[in-house]
């Protein structure tokens, strides 16, 4: 049976602090530092056998898996019952997979009971350095002596055993199901995969005395050889939830930086002296005490810990520091973190090892009694003690989730300390006199542990396809143009690995990445309709002398008297030159002229448009007999240039052509961005086949179309089989004074095609990332058309005038995406 895991009345469970004893020069310079007791088994334990060969090493890692269930699926009875895991947001790092399995925490302190309900299959070792070596100790007086550990030294409050519960008490609730939600569970470790070596170096017959020496003591001597074993032994993490004056000794701090060297990961209990500046007994003034770790936590952030110590304060379950824990100090306060340390639930010996003379419990009896079982109990329990723990839990979690890091441990350390949370207290700590403020101070070091920022991923977070690494902004911003949205239509990119600023492999959730993503993303594509108004408001002039004919036109200038620079106004001309059955065409700004109908409101990515400036453009055309036309034409427009040819007929009522051209984008993969999210530079190359021709009815009407098939190249991208298409249809008429047109339109899209990525895959154990390759559809989701009705008209007094209507589906190929319009009215007249 199980004792109620919450309150207790008896003294020997509430206690929340407990004093180092110094005794000797040095021998005996260091106390378990509990809130509810020492620590121990029931009998000593013969030590081990020499370490076996260190096992092969894992194989390798993977990148952190996708989330097997919400976070709050974790938040069980068990989880809520220890009070500490909630405040760290543990389950956030349950929630995608991390337990601490694989990962071995030599708890150096007063023993663990390893049959503990919680604890059966925990405990993967014991080791005890005073059973068959002699130490420096007490005998059954309490005087001091060299002596090994007795079959009946025993540690009755079990403080090695509530901090191994802390850790790695094994979760029995199901987060799948809510059949055990009222059912008593015990409770859950931090890390509660995770293996636990317990290695007892307390001094022989120290945790049996009473009074004002009552706690167990340990030796820097047998601390450090207990060090020694838990290195050979292969322990990853060393959790150490003792401490005592800082002395001249260096045999205990020495012992932890070889460990560090060793690449193994120190946690210690910053201590439980904290008392603010009062007076004493006599009435006289005292300073306060605590304002910095004890020893050997005070080590944490010296340079020879190579930032793997780290020293650990205590809060209450509402998050405030703790009054007993001691504070962070200026020297160790960036390797100082605050962790659950007050009235928190953990794993305990059995009252029949406590008080086997004692009867049977009793609602009567509540005091000094042991229940009818030999089953361990749970306790209320408080000290930096049982902060230590949490942060070790923590470690193996990153340690289990990222194992890349097991070659370089620091890093998993400092993810834990770069994503605490900020503790900020407005009025001056009672110790230090000091405010815990913004950012790392004396006070409270680096702030709270929290488990749910530590497991995001942090900082610049990137995709690397061997080129250069890209952010998950840049890979998943939309493409545009004739790709449109392809990466997310394909899933090209779902289940790769992305790396984060401490080079943690993440699984790409595409997804749930561009499902965030609006589908109107890139923005509206109509045309600038200032723009337009300007050039309506412009001067136009057209001059024929022969067979010359020059077109010129200029956008209105908007004077500003106050602006001590003004660009240039904007301009565009045509020439025309005839001569035989040739005839040679010039143009700056707009573009070549053509058969196929056109929209007028809308931009296409990756073409020229009436209103742009800074495009040249040529064409020579000559007849052959009758009607027979070839067209040879170059153009040019920012980093954009196109060069073909196009033979065909002019009859009297129709004209029709068919052609090829060539086409080079620096720019932009056709009208959008491709290359850049791979870490090359945007460009194109393509070889466009089209076919054109209009034709006037016998009703007046005039029906044109166009046609482009287009097979494109990608420089700097293993792509294959990329085609594209493109085509108009449209209809005119004279009506009234003006002419009507209805025209529809795809601009140019990718029917065709895919790439061959290099893509991230996993990581391996040294951080780099494993690849392999995978082939993507670059086609979109959906099919852009785009519908136009325009009227261009002439009124009375010179008065001219255009109306035009635009509605744009499926914009920029993307299915789904909102529908875009517009309207358009103009109305002028010359000055």
């Amino acid at each position: 049976m199980y004792l109620p895991i919450f309150e207790t009345p008896r003294k020997h469970r509430s206690r929340s602090l407990c004093t180092a004893v110094m005794l000797g020069v040095s021998v005996f310079a260091l106390t378990a530092c509990a809130g509810g007791g020492g620590g121990g088994s029931s009998a000593a334990v013969t030590p081990l056998p020499p370490p076996p060969p260190p096992p092969p090493l894992p194989p390798t890692s993977n990148p952190f898996p996708e989330q097997i269930a919400n976070p709050s699926a974790f938040e069980t009875r068990e989880y809520n019952a220890t009070i500490g895991l909630p405040l760290i947001g543990a389950s956030s790092a349950y929630a995608i997979g991390a337990t601490g399995k694989d990962i071995t925490i030599a708890v150096i302190d007063t023993g663990v009971l390893s049959d503990h309900p919680d604890l059966q299959g925990a405990v993967v070792g014991m080791y005890d350095v005073c059973a068959d070596t002699a130490c420096r100790g007490f005998d059954n007086n309490g005087n001091r002596t060299t002596i090994t550990r007795q079959p009946g030294d025993v540690d009755a409050e079990g403080h090695g055993t509530l901090v191994s519960g802390v850790i790695a008490a094994r979760r029995q609730d199901d987060y799948r199901s809510s059949a055990d939600d009222n059912i008593s569970n015990g409770i859950q470790g931090a890390a509660y995969e995770s293996s636990i070596l317990g290695i007892r170096a307390d001094s022989p017959g120290s945790c049996g005395r009473s009074g004002e020496d009552e706690d167990c003591v340990f030796s820097d001597g047998d601390l450090a050889r207990a060090i020694q074993y838990a290195v050979d032994r292969g322990a990853s993490i060393i959790n150490m939830s003792l401490g005592g004056e800082v002395d001249n000794d260096p045999t205990l701090e020495n012992a932890v930086r070889a460990a560090v060297a060793a690449g193994v990961l120190v946690v210690i209990s910053a201590g439980n002296e904290a008392e603010p500046a009062g007076t004493d007994e006599n009435g006289n003034p005292t300073d306060a005490v605590g304002s910095t770790p004890t020893e050997p936590a005070y080590i944490a952030g010296q340079a020879s810990s190579q930032g793997r110590v780290v020293a650990v304060g205590s809060v209450d379950p509402s998050g405030r520091m703790s009054d007993f824990s001691n504070r962070a100090g200026a020297s160790a306060k960036r390797y100082y973190i605050l962790a659950p340390g007050e009235d928190v639930i953990s794993t305990g010996l059995d009252d029949d090892v406590i008080f086997p003379d004692s009867p049977s419990c009793s609602q009567e009896v509540t005091d000094n009694c042991n229940d009818t079982d030999d089953e361990g109990d749970y306790y209320r329990i408080s000290g930096t003690s049982f902060a230590a723990p949490y942060v070790a839990g923590s470690l193996a979690l990153l340690l289990d989730a990222f194992p890349n890091f097991r070659s370089k441990p620091e890093v998993a350390l400092q993810i834990l300390l770069d994503t605490a949370t900020d503790y900020v207290e407005t009025s001056p700590d009672p110790i230090t006199g000091e405010i815990a403020g913004e950012g790392v101070d004396d006070v409270s070091g680096v702030g709270l542990l929290n488990l749910e920022e530590a497991f995001k991923p942090q900082g610049q977070q990137n995709l690397d396809f061997g080129i250069e690494r890209v952010s998950l902004a840049e890979v998943f911003a939309p493409s545009g143009g004739a790709f449109g949205d392809w990466a997310s239509n394909s899933g090209a990119f779902d289940g790769l690995t992305f790396q984060d600023k401490y080079e943690r492999g993440f699984r790409v959730n595409a997804s749930a990445i561009t499902a965030r993503i609006p589908k109107d993303a890139l923005g509206s594509r109509l045309t600038d309709f200032g723009a337009r108004a300007d050039w309506a408001n412009g001067e136009s002039r057209s001059v024929r002398a022969g067979n010359v004919s020059l077109n010129w036109t200029q956008a209105r200038v908007w004077d500003d008297p106050t602006a001590p620079y003004q660009e240039d106004p904007q301009y565009t001309f045509q020439m025309r030159y005839s001569f035989g059955e040739s005839q040679v065409e010039l143009g700056k700004g707009g573009s070549l002229t053509h058969l196929a109908p056109d929209i007028s409101l809308l931009n296409e990515p990756g073409m020229g448009n009436a209103f742009s400036t800074s495009g040249t453009w040529a064409k020579y055309s000559h007849v052959f007999g009758d009607d027979l036309v070839m067209d040879i034409f170059s153009a040019e427009q920012e980093g954009r240039s196109q060069s073909g040819f196009m033979v065909g007929r002019d009859a009297h009522t129709w004209s029709i052509r068919a052609g090829a051209s060539f086409v080079k984008d620096e720019e932009t993969s056709l009208g959008g961005s491709l290359q850049r999210r791979f870490g090359e530079e945007d460009q194109t190359r393509m070889t466009a086949y089209s076919m054109e021709g209009a034709m006037l009815t016998g009703e007046a009407w005039t029906i044109s179309s166009g046609f482009e098939l287009a097979s494109v190249e990608l420089p700097g991208l293993d792509a294959q089989g990329v085609w594209t298409s493109r085509w108009s249809l449209g209809v005119s008429r004279l009506v009234g004074q003006g002419r009507l047109h209805f025209v529809m339109a795809q601009p140019r899209r990718a029917e065709t095609g895919s790439l061959r990525l290099n893509a991230p895959i996993g990581v391996d154990l040294n951080g780099d990332l494993l690849r392999d390759y995978i082939n993507a559809d670059l086609s979109p989701s959906g099919r852009q058309v785009d519908f136009e009705t325009r009227y261009a008209f002439g009124l009375i007094n010179f008065w001219s005038g255009e109306a035009a209507a635009v509605m744009s589906t499926s914009p920029n190929h993307i299915d789904g995406a909102q529908e875009q319009g517009a309207l358009w009215l103009r109305l002028s007249r010359p000055w």
